[in-house]
């Protein structure tokens, strides 16, 4: 399937995920069942969060396989199986602070896992591989300015470390896929958001049930930069990037930056953006006297105050703009979880926000009509 073209229409192809139930792979998962792909994942679903993703995937055609990423056996009997047409590569141990609380995990998962993935496809050739990281994979000096695809790479905690040395991993393969394996690119995402992220110490979903409990929002560092981004917009990059190693639009072993224009919002302007809308969006609709925020530095946690990720050569190369800024980010997290309080599933509530962004991403869809699986 090497000679695979998936060229904007996606349905009827073979694709898969590797931690599909996480919160970009599920957004992905149904995306893709949207445009009439076949989709199928991997992933251990260990937790509540992916569990429940994972039923619900299952509920609209997603095929699961519950495996461990860091057992090759187990990945390589997946993708052994019919050829896929794009295998996405998004398992990970997601989290800064568990890297330092269990760095072996995040160590063996994000880099063994990587491994795994792609030895797995050196063998099975899937059409094309889209292998994703972190801009945490870059050595972070404290610059002001945006970090670029050619800066260095490197690591402060585990978790940087398993990032950068993923990213050493794969451009290892990449000369071996030259001979033998799927045209493939890496990915490094910013800060990804959106509804459904239910991850513990992460900004988005704290400040949302602070303001479902009408609490203080406590803040580490209210003045943090960080490259914030819709996962609607990160999903149409990826399927754009996927269509365009297909139809060989970009070098093999190429690597980019998914990340929004500009230079990025401080997180007190992001938690600001959600505490707007809450309050419009609530039973009273008032305009908010303005968020409390609670100052709360934890002291057994550090992280760079400025991180700021240059997205240039993927809206140059592979023509992707971002239709959602930081207000309608914002705008569309409190618009699903008040779908969900009120009543709706979490699938139907990202599903409906799914079927919006492509009604207005005729790009994407299938040029023959019909989107629905």
């Amino acid at each position: 399937m090497a000679d695979s073209q998936l060229n904007g229409s996606w349905r009827d192809r073979r694709i898969l995920i590797t931690g599909h139930s996480g919160f970009v792979g599920s957004w992905l998962a149904l995306t893709l069942r949207r445009l009439g792909a076949e989709v199928e994942g991997i992933a251990l679903s260990a937790d509540s969060a992916t569990r429940a993703r994972d039923g619900w995937l299952a509920r609209h055609g997603v095929t699961s396989h519950v495996a461990d990423i860091r057992d090759y056996d187990a990945v390589h009997r997946v993708m052994s199986g019919a050829p896929y047409d794009c295998v996405f590569h998004l398992a990970a141990q997601p989290l800064v602070r568990a890297g330092l609380e269990d760095p072996r995990t995040t160590l063996s998962t994000n880099i063994g896992g990587s491994v795994n993935v792609l030895e797995a496809a050196r063998h099975a050739r899937p059409g094309v591989l889209v292998h994703v990281t972190s801009d945490k994979c870059y050595r972070n000096f404290g610059w002001p300015w945006p970090y670029r695809e050619t800066d260095e790479i490197g690591g402060g905690c585990p978790y940087s470390v398993s990032k950068a040395a993923a990213e050493i991993v794969f451009e290892g393969y990449t000369a071996l896929f030259d001979r033998q394996g799927p045209r493939a690119a890496s990915v490094r995402f910013g800060n990804v958001i959106g509804g459904g992220d239910h991850a513990a110490h992460r900004l988005v979903p704290d400040t949302i049930a602070a303001l479902a409990a009408e609490a203080p929002i406590e803040l580490r560092n209210a003045s943090g930069v960080r490259p914030w981004q819709h996962v609607l917009d990160v999903t149409a990059g990826l399927l754009r990037l996927a269509d365009a190693l297909a139809a060989d639009r970009v070098p093999a072993g190429r690597v980019f930056n998914f990340a929004p224009p500009g230079d990025g919002a401080t997180v007190r302007e992001l938690v600001a953006a959600l505490a707007a809308h809450w309050a419009r969006t609530g039973q009273r609709a008032t305009e908010p006297p303005g968020p409390a925020f609670l100052t709360r530095p934890d002291p057994g946690f550090t992280e760079e105050t400025v991180l700021r990720l240059d997205g240039r050569r993927a809206a140059a190369e592979l023509g992707w703009e971002h239709r959602l800024g930081l207000d309608e980010a914002a705008a569309a997290i409190v618009e699903w979880h008040r779908m969900v309080e009120r009543g709706a599933g979490p699938d139907l509530a990202t599903l409906a926000q799914i079927d919006r962004y492509l009604a207005h991403a005729q790009d994407l869809a299938d040029p023959a009509g019909g989107n629905q699986p």
